[in-house]
């Protein structure tokens, strides 16, 4: 099939010089992590690209290679995940964009989560199908086209693009187009989450078509998996630009598709998107001389730096990475800035999000102070429990694989200093699981992240923006400049995952990809589960730990084993300021994968 783009990358493969490379281990908690991990940090200095998916490093590594910056990489790679993690985000799917521009020295947010159509009527949910939320806990999710939210993707990448980009959308499409047209294998991982979504997507025609195979059967390793209406898709915005989607016949043909199907989206709700989707001023603090970046409302980025500022006034490399001290404090912190988050992070234009207090020295003082005050009780209790006094642990959900959420994460950093992360999604394990007409779009579901009760802060309405656990993510800067950029995706855990690897690495002295490595912990505080009562924790933080935090109180779900893609697949990179080294980390929990030049 031919395309109407002229791209200008060589059929072969492009070469790329690995090197393995030793890296000193600073202290016994590294070799140990080291140790658990089996897998190097990815080195170079011309760029890095960490991304889910080893095709989507190299559809971004190939940008790098052919000149391009890392605005260039990052959206290259972001495509081409509509091939290689189709569960996870597309084209119409929603995201978050955090960019270090090295020119300008400073750092932008660009949001563009998603929003409500404004012909949403919430009673028409009532009909809707339902289907597991394809994460494992035997939650259900609303399904198809009624639970849309009119996506923003491929409008922040385009801004992104023409703001400081170098390339063209041809350009940066086309490992994306050619990854759909050709077919991209199937490994262990996708036949998880495809497996583990099927009910999402059997009850749509065009989507059963694209997304399952001729005997309606899930996509196995082995398997090839392509989607060429989608391949002709982004050819033809490729050539048309961003408003053929947005504006032009396009938006048309999916009016049409959805106004048949019973969904809300309309051509008018499109044609709004590209002058939604504008760069504003990220919200940051200051940790251990970092000044660290985050999203603004309505991402919850905040909730990560109330984390790390409540965590900044404990000694926690006295109390031990990962020790039960260590494990009580933050847990309990996190614990606490979740409750901020559920109550007030909502859309700016709709509700007041009091930023400047939830940040303010005072609160955050206030709030360390009880989380001491919690840990000191949890100890005392400690002292006379008993196993007949534990509590026992009756899981809210049965989590039966290791495969859970549909979100993404991606970091990229080029050889003159520019950073860029990027978390984008479609909701649900395959969004809503609809595909509309003969476009091979595949939407997402994030109006189901959204709360049906009406009166709270992020509850839908028409018009209203998406309230976002996947707008966090963070940069650390000194002297003006990065030396640590990270993001996870992974639900609600996105919030206490990233927070988790950046103390890792700071507090901790390990490398990127260790910290990403290392066990990690999650509370089961998804939308209507605050505040938790349960937290899942990977049994690799060993025996001892997990049986002092039982001790305390602290009700645990080891079920998952050592490994648990619930605790998030982080993708981080960093750079000494020094040498110009940089060395990337992709999580071993997914299919993610760093690669540098």
């Amino acid at each position: 099939m031919s395309h109407p783009i002229t791209t200008f990358l060589p059929k072969r493969t492009f070469l790329i010089s690995l090197t393995i490379v030793s890296v000193l281990l600073i202290s016994k908690v590294n070799a140990q992590v080291a140790k658990e991990n089996l897998r190097p940090a990815a080195m170079g200095k011309r760029g890095m690209v960490a991304t889910a998916n080893p095709l989507a490093t190299l559809a971004g590594q190939e940008m790098l290679i052919h000149g391009g910056n890392a605005m260039d990489a990052i959206v290259a790679a972001a495509a081409a995940l509509n091939a290689v993690e189709p569960y996870m985000s597309g084209v119409a799917g929603v995201g978050y964009l955090l960019y270090y521009d090295a020119r300008e020295n400073r750092t932008r947010s660009l949001v563009f989560g998603g929003w409500v159509p404004e012909t949403f009527d919430p009673e028409r949910l009532r009909e809707a199908k339902m289907a597991d939320d394809g994460a494992g806990h035997g939650a259900l999710e609303t399904v198809g086209p009624k639970i849309v939210a009119v996506p923003g993707n491929l409008a922040g990448w385009d801004r992104a693009l023409t703001d400081y980009g170098t390339m063209t959308l041809g350009q940066v499409f086309a490992p994306a187009i050619k990854y759909l047209e050709e077919g991209v294998p199937i490994t262990e991982f996708d036949q998880a989450m495809w497996e583990g979504t099927l009910q999402r997507v059997l009850p749509h025609r065009e989507s059963v078509k694209i997304l399952l195979k001729d005997d309606q059967s899930p996509y196995r390793i082995g398997d090839f998996f392509t989607n060429k209406p989608l391949a002709k898709t982004m050819g033809q915005i490729a050539e048309k630009g961003a408003d053929y989607f947005y504006k032009g016949e396009l938006a048309k043909e999916i009016e049409a598709a959805f106004l048949a199907d019973g969904g809300f989206l309309t051509a008018e709700d499109l044609a709004k998107v590209p002058e939604k989707v504008n760069w504003v001023d990220p919200i940051r603090i200051t940790y251990k001389g970092y000044t660290v970046y985050n999203n603004p409302p309505p991402g919850m980025g905040i909730q990560q730096l109330q984390t790390l500022k409540i965590m900044e006034g404990f000694d926690v490399q006295k109390m031990g990475h990962n020790s039960s001290e260590y494990l009580a404090h933050l847990l309990e912190t996190i614990f606490l800035c979740r409750m901020d988050t559920d109550k007030y992070i909502g859309d700016p234009d709709f509700v007041d999000v009091p930023v400047d207090f939830l940040l303010s020295d005072g609160y955050l003082d206030m709030q360390r102070e009880l989380v001491r005050q919690r840990v000191k009780q949890r100890i005392k209790a400690a002292e006379t429990a008993s196993e007949e006094t534990l509590p026992r642990t009756t899981f809210d959900g049965q989590i039966s694989a290791s495969y859970q959420y549909a979100t993404t994460s991606l970091s990229v950093v080029d050889q003159w200093g520019n950073a860029a992360v990027i978390i984008q999604t479609h909701g649900g394990g395959f969004g809503s699981g609809y595909i509309a007409g003969k476009t091979g779009l595949i939407f997402n579901s994030a109006l189901d992240w959204m709360s049906k009760e009406p009166g709270l802060a992020n509850s839908v309405a028409p018009g209203k923006a998406v309230g976002w656990c996947v707008g966090g993510m963070m940069q650390f800067h000194k002297n003006g400049r990065p030396e640590l950029i990270v993001g996870s995706p992974g639900s609600f855990g996105i919030l206490q995952s990233v927070p988790q690897v950046a103390m890792n690495h700071i507090d901790f002295g390990m490398n990127i990809q260790d910290a990403i490595s290392a066990p990690r912990f999650r509370w089961k505080d998804e939308l209507g589960s605050v505040p938790a009562t349960e937290a899942i924790v990977e049994t690799r933080v060993g025996e001892q730990a997990l049986s002092d935090l039982r001790k305390m109180g602290f009700q645990l779900d080891t079920s998952l084993g050592p490994w648990s893609m619930t605790v998030g697949g982080a993708q981080g990179i960093t750079l000494d300021p020094v040498t110009g080294w940089l060395m990337g980390g992709a999580d071993p929990r997914r299919n993610g994968y760093a690669v540098g030049w």
